[in-house]
């Protein structure tokens, strides 16, 4: 199976470039018809860097995804970790990649939710995220509402600049740790008109959360958007993040042990 790695770049020098169109890379899918997933031949997108990135500018990606998620692919995401069945949440998650224009004529994103901490909803909302933007080229954003609250403020403050808006009108955002905070009448507002605005202009949103839809601190106008326009994935309520430390901390110690 072809992966897709490396980060997608964008390229100041070559921005008209007719193979890449600016992002660094080149798309191409299979065609011997061996490659499988869940038993049935496909065909799968990957990804080489363009000739042109040999004399450019490279610039790290405008995500804004923290910087541990800068090379995130949704091949990269290891179902196996959690040790129970995850094969329904894996096709939903691999459908949005591969059919994301479908998702986005229906203007239907994800929600992604797990009570455990380190269970991976971060995670996997970025790689897929990463994913959809490599094969797609269009522009994917990650924002947190607390921070996502301070752009429309800044706004606010100067009539000149509008900082929310690139979040409200991309065609991908991730909006990552909803629902943690008390919301003030004005927070609950500039939410739903954020969900609100994507949900109607057919712009898919990923939600992570560490609660169930119902149960999020907002009011229930904007729990109504999230729930008509998102798919619901319940991640296994397993520490990954634990799992994984403890597995390194036992081979530094036998390491050194044995050293």
């Amino acid at each position: 199976m072809k992966t897709l790695s490396g980060t997608q770049q964008h390229i100041t020098a070559s921005n008209n470039c007719p193979k890449c169109h600016g992002t660094g890379w080149v798309l191409f899918q299979t065609s011997d018809g061996t490659s499988e997933l869940y038993g049935e031949p496909v065909m799968l997108d990957y990804a080489k860097r363009c000739n042109c990135m040999a004399n450019a500018f490279v610039s790290e990606d405008r995500t804004e995804f923290p910087t541990i998620y800068q090379d995130c692919d949704i091949y990269k995401f290891d179902w196996s970790a959690y040790g129970c069945d995850t094969e329904d949440m894996k096709r939903v998650a691999f459908s949005f990649f591969n059919q994301f224009e479908k998702w986005q004529k229906e203007s239907k994103g994800l929600y992604i939710w797990s009570k455990t901490p380190g269970s991976g909803k971060t995670y996997l909302s970025a790689c897929v995220a990463k994913s959809v933007m490599l094969r797609t080229q269009k522009v994917v954003k990650y924002i947190t509402p607390v921070d996502y609250m301070d752009k429309v403020s800044i706004g606010y403050k100067d009539k000149t600049i509008e900082p929310a808006r690139v979040y409200r009108e991309c065609s991908l955002l991730v909006l990552d740790d909803i629902g943690t905070q008390i919301q003030s009448e004005w927070h609950s507002q500039e939410l739903f008109r954020l969900i609100d605005y994507r949900t109607v202009n057919n712009l898919p949103t990923i939600i992570t959360s560490n609660y169930k839809i119902e149960d999020l601190k907002l009011d229930e106008r904007t729990k109504s958007r999230i729930m008509k326009s998102s798919i619901v994935l319940h991640m296994p309520e397993v520490s990954v993040r634990n799992k994984k430390a403890a597995a390194e901390q036992g081979e530094f110690v036998n390491r050194i042990l044995g050293g």
